[in-house]
């Protein structure tokens, strides 16, 4: 793995600038729990950006699918918030993995729908539970976001996590 430091920093693969920044997103997730570091530079030292994208969408996925795996191993042995922790850095790696494809790839069509999946799970195990709400917009369409509702009776704060043009609602989930 050839990395890269000069005067203006580190860059992971400084001939493949858009999955460099992708990688340092990763990393930067970390400090709020949406990754981990030596996740991160394990998938990392695996791929090979001159590949089209193959090796990057592989080990992401196997990344997430770890990540998933762990989370639902946690909840089966009743502890919640090491299952939740799990499913946030997949909800991650998921979205990473599906990164370099277009959004007609069923590579990316399948990430998106695990990535999904990961992240319902999180939050209907959330306390209070979460849910996914279908906000109307334009005539036949609507926006989907994720409501979360404080631990409180009667009227109360709640946070709706909806993705904005280029980003998805799911990557909110870590910082909330």
């Amino acid at each position: 793995m050839k990395v890269h430091f000069d005067e203006g920093g580190w860059i992971q693969w400084p001939d493949y600038e858009e999955f460099s920044i992708e990688f340092m997103k990763l990393l930067g997730m970390a400090q709020e729990g949406g990754s981990l570091i030596s996740e991160c530079f394990l998938a990392a030292s695996r791929i090979d950006p001159s590949d089209g994208g193959e090796s990057w969408y592989r080990e992401w996925t196997k990344m997430a699918e770890a990540n998933n795996a762990r989370a639902n191993a946690s909840l089966e042995r009743g502890h919640v918030l090491t299952a939740q922790s799990n499913w946030l850095r997949a909800i991650n790696y998921y979205q990473a993995s599906a990164f370099a494809f277009d959004i007609a790839d069923k590579k990316q069509q399948g990430a998106i729908e695990a990535m999904r999946a990961c992240a319902r799970r999180y939050i209907s195990h959330l306390t209070p539970a979460g849910e996914v709400v279908e906000i109307p917009w334009l005539e036949g369409h609507t926006f989907e976001g994720y409501f979360l509702p404080a631990a409180a009776t009667g009227r109360s704060p709640a946070v709706i996590c909806m993705g904005d043009p280029g980003h998805r609602k799911e990557e909110y989930l870590f910082k909330v």
